[in-house]
């Protein structure tokens, strides 16, 4: 694979062409269980401020997702548990958390931007020792580019005995769909089921979810297992990434586009902001159709999206910009009949839409 620039924080919406960051992107595969990373990750280039937003929780879909996977770690820990989300974002999930009750919570991410006392806007880092019985990283591990140690790391902050929950995009899925746009350079980790599970030596529960999109594992935290990631610092044990299928995917999966005149892309976040991308480097004539990107989150509206400077806006501004000819392309299939409902109810006449 031949190492080619991504903007390096897709989800941080821009206000000005000058303000895109570029790294370079390459991928290659450690062992033979399905672990593939960017081995051009340059974390010196990422900051997770308060410009960066990830937050899904506007969608029904993805609410209704956090809330199966709350039931999911209730059903695992007695009332008055302490849970600790690390990596917590804009609070999101620990907002169901503490909704309930069940659970005395702590969060940390530099990325926090609220009011809640519980959760601290930094980092842990080796000197923390804090008690918990359940840790949970929600899309946090493959933002990590040493994840074995970062797990030993974690069993000296929370102890041996703490539950960990693991979520993370399912490597198994990207590949078998060959989502070109699922590889962004903000996250350079991407396990499969096999290699997330080789982190433990007592793995108590493991599986698919939202869609097959994501997988999540339950394990001991003090079982953390090094043995598979032997030499992970070795050139020499890293092997190439077959790219090539996912751009023939992408190619081939994009033809149809040439026959819509105006397209909305719906979904300002990584896979919205990768597919631009790769559509303006792949098929520039179809590049230029693409009138606009639209996002219910209003912190991202009224901005830009890095590297393809198309402007960021509303739904309601869409809905009044539309011709009964546009095409409106759900970059996710997961919210592809929230956003035909949404259509329906705000448009007075037929839009298409759909996905690839």
């Amino acid at each position: 694979m031949k190492p080619f620039d991504l903007p390096v924080i897709p989800n941080s919406p821009i206000r000005q062409s000058s303000e895109t960051v570029e790294g370079m992107f390459q991928l290659k595969k450690f062992g033979n269980f399905g672990f593939i990373q960017n081995v051009a990750f340059d974390e010196t280039l990422i900051s997770f401020d308060r410009n960066y937003q990830n937050d899904q929780s506007n969608s029904s879909v993805f609410r209704q997702h956090m809330g199966d996977v709350y039931s999911l770690i209730k059903s695992n820990c007695h009332e008055g548990s302490k849970l600790v989300e690390v990596g917590c974002g804009k609070g999101a999930f620990l907002e169901i958390v503490k909704a309930d009750g069940y659970f005395n919570y702590a969060g940390y991410d530099a990325a926090y931007e609220g009011s809640d006392d519980k959760i601290k806007a930094r980092y842990l880092n080796e000197k923390d020792r804090i008690k918990a019985n359940i840790v949970v990283l929600r899309h946090s591990l493959d933002y990590i580019k040493a994840p074995h140690t970062f797990l030993k790391m974690l069993g000296k902050i929370f102890g041996k005995e703490a539950l960990i929950f693991i979520e993370v995009p399912q490597f198994d899925w990207i590949d078998k769909h060959k989502v070109l746009f699922d590889f962004t350079y903000e996250r350079p980790s991407y396990f499969s089921t096999e290699s997330l599970c080789s982190l433990f030596t007592d793995v108590k529960e493991y599986g698919d979810f939202f869609g097959g999109q994501y997988q999540y594992c339950l394990a001991r935290l003090g079982s953390s297992n090094n043995d598979k990631w032997h030499g992970f610092n070795l050139p020499e044990n890293w092997s190439d990434f077959n790219f090539d299928m996912y751009l023939q995917s992408f190619s081939e999966s994009i033809d149809f586009l040439n026959q819509k005149q105006r397209i909305w892309v719906w979904g300002g976040g990584n896979k919205g902001v990768l597919f631009i991308k790769h559509l303006s480097d792949v098929s520039p004539n179809i590049f230029q159709k693409v009138t606009g990107v639209v996002d219910i989150d209003e912190k991202k509206q009224g901005l830009y999206t890095p590297s393809t400077n198309l402007p960021i806006i509303s739904p309601r501004q869409m809905f009044t910009q539309c011709e009964d000819s546009d095409f409106v392309l759900v970059v996710n299939p997961n919210y592809l009949n929230e956003v035909r409902n949404n259509l329906e109810k705000n448009v007075p006449f037929p839009i298409n839409s759909g996905t690839i």
